[in-house]
């Protein structure tokens, strides 16, 4: 694991005592965390605990009951409809779904964000965009096929390209790897670190697949009964005494 990636001196998320409740239902009691500049960190946590509703709240789909989130120097839940939606652009989603666009082409999907975030781009700039996202990934070669004409590996792989068009400061990962074959999940996790490298992109990664998260996180953050249970480094949480924190390693 390439410890030490970037500059991880500025924090570009903090979250501090935050609370979300659905109901009777408390997700989240008092979660914290802070992402610095350049940092690949893993949130791990049982089904349920609370890991996508997190999400939801940092890009401003759920308002929290209580606490702050702070991205990119802006306070999340005071922002204006515009604001939030200037902010997002520079926020990348890889969602497990991938959600392509299963009318579109690759080169349409890849589009698809220039056209809704209003970036102002000649034809000629918007063709070098997506062409660099496709070479960021590995597939140039793909530009005018269909969705379905691809394996899940690389539709995974196009979502990817499709999250870099803008370029963006942060990027969350949504269970990258799931339904992959072990190899291609491999390789998913490897090209997440390759970007990282590249851009200097910082990244919050909610995963179940332990080897993606071996090969990718700088840190990990386990996210228990509704707060930050435990965090460190893979090594130093595998070497944990606690039974908690030894579920997630066994």
């Amino acid at each position: 694991m390439d410890q030490g990636k970037g500059n991880m001196e500025e924090t570009v998320i903090s979250i501090r005592n935050l609370h979300k409740s659905f109901g009777n239902n408390v997700v989240l009691k008092g979660f914290n965390l802070d992402l610095k500049r350049g940092e690949n960190l893993a949130v791990l946590g049982k089904s349920g605990s609370g890991k996508s509703v997190l999400i939801k709240c940092i890009i401003g789909l759920l308002a929290p009951d209580g606490g702050t989130i702070n991205v990119l120097g802006q306070s999340i839940p005071d922002l204006s409809q515009d604001e939030l939606d200037r902010t997002r652009v520079r926020i990348g989603f890889l969602f497990q779904s991938n959600a392509l666009y299963d009318s579109m082409t690759v080169k349409e999907n890849l589009e698809f964000p220039m056209r809704r975030h209003w970036l102002s781009a000649d034809e000629k700039k918007a063709e070098e965009k997506i062409a660099e996202a496709l070479e960021n990934v590995g597939l140039l070669h793909t530009l005018n096929m269909m969705p379905v004409e691809l394996s899940g590996g690389m539709r995974k792989r196009i979502a990817l390209a499709r999250t870099l068009i803008l370029k963006p400061d942060i990027i969350l990962y949504d269970e990258p790897t799931t339904g992959l074959d072990p190899i291609t999940a491999r390789e998913i996790s490897t090209l997440m670190n390759n970007i990282q490298k590249k851009y200097n992109t910082s990244s919050i990664i909610i995963s179940h697949d332990m080897n993606c998260i071996k090969i990718t996180a700088d840190r990990i953050i386990i996210l228990m009964n509704g707060r930050a249970y435990a965090e460190g480094t893979y090594d130093e949480l595998v070497a944990s005494a606690d039974p908690e924190v030894k579920q997630f390693f066994d």
